[in-house]
């Protein structure tokens, strides 16, 4: 692992000769021109001389979807957005979805930087899932497929029609101090929907209505899935916390999440998966983390998604036959975190076929209303921690091999 991130940590990217901005390309920023023709002719005009710097100037540019190509630094300037075209009956439409907005597939050296938005213009997406959750499947603002070394810095993303960011199956991503927006109750509004190996995620500000980070693993010839993540110095906000899945089929090790803070989100520490699209959850570190507020629950490591399909009474569920999709969590530590004003301390709750194995809370002191759950689990040792309840005892157990806690 130390390996593997010191070079991710070392990239550097080449020196992208030439600049193209858009404006020569016949774009105009007066937030009403539709600029797809212009932006596409400038990122291609960029790749067919080997790459360079696609410029978006101060202003609002207008666009329906576009793609992004290797050697390309799509930059944004101060004050210059990226408005994506909400009249949904012009939209383009591929299979049963619409189109992702900026993608990009297959490329390498590829960056989106700057300090200016990229705005999904999201109200009329969400209003209309909701009244219609048969509709097709609404647009990512940014989708990266199956790319190598990708870069991410200091642009804010907001108010996307679905998920955010979304680097797909890619090895070597830096993600860095970037922002990420959208209302608290903005449906499957997921911050970064990351898969692939070699990730960093630093620096970052995300405060949606779903997942702020969500892992996803992908079934393909790699394993595990995913690997080496770190995800260090965030603020999560609203949303559902830092997950894995939901579903973890393919499997995700050597993850660490350090130096965070929750503050008012659903969950914190999430692993949400399920029997038939489980795999391996091994290697993970949540470390000096501050949550407040939580809504649900600030630990939650549950084989069962969604989380009402758990029984109700633990005694009542079997076991099944184990497959390779079966989950299967083990060796994670949770260390010094401060857990603050929240329903319960916890909810761990694996399968009577595969009970989670290996969980360690050092110096983590939770303070909440009732106590953590703990059914089907193996070797879960507390060190130096405590839980204080309202009421009600610390631990509620079953099925449960359990250390540590006075």
């Amino acid at each position: 692992m130390k390996i593997a991130l010191s070079l991710l940590f070392c990239l550097n990217l080449p020196l992208l000769a030439g600049t193209y901005n858009v404006m020569d390309f016949g774009a105009k920023g007066d937030g009403t021109t539709l600029n797809t023709k212009a932006i596409q002719s400038a990122v291609d005009a960029a790749s067919t001389n080997g790459g360079g710097t696609v410029l978006i100037p101060a202003g609002k540019f207008l666009t329906d979807p576009f793609t992004l190509a290797s050697g390309i630094d799509f930059h944004l300037e101060a004050n210059a957005v990226i408005l994506i075209d909400d009249d949904m009956t012009r939209y383009p439409v591929a299979g049963k979805r619409y189109q992702d907005t900026i993608t990009v597939s297959g490329a390498h050296d590829v960056k989106i930087t700057g300090s200016g938005t990229i705005d999904g213009q999201g109200q009329v997406w969400w209003d209309s899932f909701r009244t219609n959750r048969a509709m097709l499947h609404r647009p990512y603002l940014i989708k990266f497929t199956d790319c190598t070394n990708v870069i991410v810095a200091g642009v804010t993303l907001k108010n996307s029609p679905m998920f955010h960011l979304v680097p797909q199956n890619c090895t070597g991503v830096r993600i860095r101090g970037i922002t990420i927006q959208s209302p608290e109750h903005a449906p499957n509004t997921d911050g970064i929907d990351p898969s692939g190996w070699n990730f960093l995620i630093s620096d970052c500000h995300i405060d949606t209505g779903d997942d702020n980070i969500a892992i996803k693993p992908i079934r393909n010839n790699r394993t595990p899935g995913d690997k080496n993540y770190v995800v260090e110095n965030c603020t999560f906000v609203h949303g559902h916390g830092m997950s894995i899945g939901g579903g973890s089929a393919g499997g995700v090790e050597d993850l660490t999440v350090r130096n965070c803070a929750f503050d008012q989100t659903d969950r914190a520490i999430r692993i949400k998966t399920l029997r038939g699209n489980g795999g391996l959850v091994r290697h993970c570190v949540f470390e000096n983390l501050t949550m407040t507020d939580i809504k649900k629950s600030p630990i939650s490591i549950v084989d069962y998604y969604p989380e009402s399909n758990a029984p109700k009474n633990p005694a009542d569920e079997k076991a099944v036959p184990v497959t390779e999709y079966t989950p299967q969590n083990r060796d994670i530590i949770i260390r010094n975190v401060t857990v603050t004003n929240c329903p319960n301390a916890g909810t761990i709750i694996g399968l009577p076929e595969a009970p989670i194995e290996g969980l360690t809370f050092s110096n983590v002191n939770l303070s909440a209303e009732t106590g953590m759950i703990i059914y089907h689990a193996k070797n879960v040792r507390f060190e130096n921690s405590t839980i204080n309840v309202q009421k009600g005892d610390p631990t509620i157990t079953f099925d449960a091999d359990v250390t540590g806690l006075k």
